[in-house]
């Protein structure tokens, strides 16, 4: 019978913990994110067995310790026990944190009231200070959540009957939320200390160009006397980009002749020969080991540019800090023909909502195209299968927004250039404009 007692009790804090609202979680994580980034205080408080998570949560806070971060700056009511007993013997136990509050608590500041009933008199009165005082608050109650639901800006539930359980998923959810924080704060900090590394994409065979590439890879087409590999490879170095892999397939010689190791350039190159072409994605999947856990900024083979791309670095480490479920940062531009290409729509924040693909011209809703470059995290590549064909815009690119995986557009400013010579056109256009750029373009 104690067995069953035991199984039973455990099943149904199982089911509680998959009954979270993870939407309301993951606001309880943004704001206290937002306390992080502005240096407010976080001010945890409860009684009894919440007073014990005001406690570990504010330690688990305190200890999140990432070198070259701020730390969190995070405070319990319930830790000073003279104060409390002053405070209930000098005027009322229903004011012992509401008058701590008043000591410490500044607009803006992060005021978490844990009660599994909601209806703590001493909560409820401190949750109304915060708002006088114009801070932020945050509840976590229990299966009902009491008055105190109806007086904060984020409520999280525990979805189970009995108040031991309700303090267990507490627990238990102060673990998964400080742990997320630190994941994300090592995130940033990562970024901010680490360049990307970068893959240049030069498998195709350039049909479209033909006869100029039977002899050699599309990105090996001179422009003003050099190939165009050589102006993406220089203009990567340019932007502290040192270390690069190129992916071949089509006459791979041509490209290893010329560039070597790159230490000519100032650079590390490396290849990855393709047997068979196996698309912009499984090209990037082939060389995981290359990224060693860092981004990794994807450039096509036959894009000439010359944008400011720390720009789009800290562009993308600006998305991680906002969002750490960010997995792309794609470069977009404005095109004058958008029924000839992938049009990519995004919402207010930038966050990519849809891919249309060369859409008649009822179906345009904006002039914004995939530029051919972006920023991935590395676990991107876990979504593309092994020694498989896969193309980012046909295959990877769609699954992921199916997914959910956060992708944000960085609109390349009209004053840089940016063309793909996929065409004779294209490639008699792009040296003709670049020769009147050469002046902007280290040598």
């Amino acid at each position: 019978m104690f067995t069953d007692h035991i199984d039973e009790y455990v099943q149904q804090l199982s089911e509680g913990l998959r009954a979270l609202d993870r939407a309301a979680t993951w606001d309880v994580i943004n704001e206290l994110m937002r306390a992080w980034r502005e240096r407010r205080q976080v001010i945890i408080l409860g009684n009894g067995g919440s007073g014990a998570l005001a406690s570990h949560m504010v330690n688990d806070l305190n200890k999140i310790v990432v070198p070259g971060q701020p730390r969190f700056r995070a405070l319990a009511l319930t830790d000073s026990m003279p104060l409390l007993t002053a405070w209930a013997n000098d005027s009322a136990y229903a004011d012992v944190f509401s008058e701590q509050l008043l000591n410490y608590c500044m607009p803006g500041d992060l005021v978490i009231a844990v009660s599994c009933s909601g209806n703590s008199p001493n909560v409820l009165k401190a949750l109304q200070t915060a708002h006088e005082l114009g801070a932020r608050t945050v509840g976590w109650t229990g299966d009902t959540g009491g008055r105190l639901k109806n007086m904060v800006d984020i409520c999280v539930h525990a979805p189970v009957l009995y108040i031991g359980q309700q303090e267990d998923v507490h627990l238990i959810l102060n673990h998964a939320v400080t742990s997320a924080l630190k994941r994300w704060i090592t995130a940033i900090a990562r970024h901010a200390t680490e360049l990307p590394r970068a893959v240049v994409l030069a498998a195709g065979e350039g049909t479209r160009l033909r006869p100029l590439t039977l002899t050699r890879p599309k990105p090996m087409l001179p422009i003003n006397g050099e190939p165009l590999l050589h102006y993406t490879l220089q203009w990567l170095k340019q932007h502290g980009i040192h270390d690069v892999a190129i992916n071949l397939h089509h006459c791979p010689e041509v490209i290893v002749d010329h560039f070597g190791d790159g230490a000519r350039m100032g650079m590390r190159i490396v290849y990855s020969h393709e047997d068979r072409i196996l698309g912009t994605a499984g090209a990037v999947r082939k060389l995981e080991r290359f990224m060693d856990g860092r981004p990794l900024v994807v450039v096509y083979g036959d894009v000439l540019t010359d944008f400011d791309l720390t720009a789009l670095i800290a562009a993308h480490n600006e998305n991680i800090a906002r969002d750490p479920s960010t997995g792309v940062t794609m470069c977009l531009y404005r095109v004058p023909n958008p029924t000839e290409v992938g049009l990519v729509g995004t919402d207010a924040s930038g966050r990519i909502t849809r891919f249309v693909e060369k859409p008649r011209p009822s179906e345009v809703f904006t002039d914004l195209a995939n530029a051919g470059i972006m920023i991935i995290e590395p676990e991107i590549t876990n979504s593309v299968p092994a020694d498989t064909f896969y193309d980012f815009g046909m295959h990877l690119l769609p699954q992921l927004l199916e997914r959910g995986v956060a992708m944000y557009g960085w609109v390349i400013p009209d004053s840089a250039y940016v063309i793909d010579i996929g065409s004779p056109e294209k490639y008699a256009q792009a040296q003709q404009d670049w020769h009147a750029r050469q002046g902007r373009v280290p040598r």
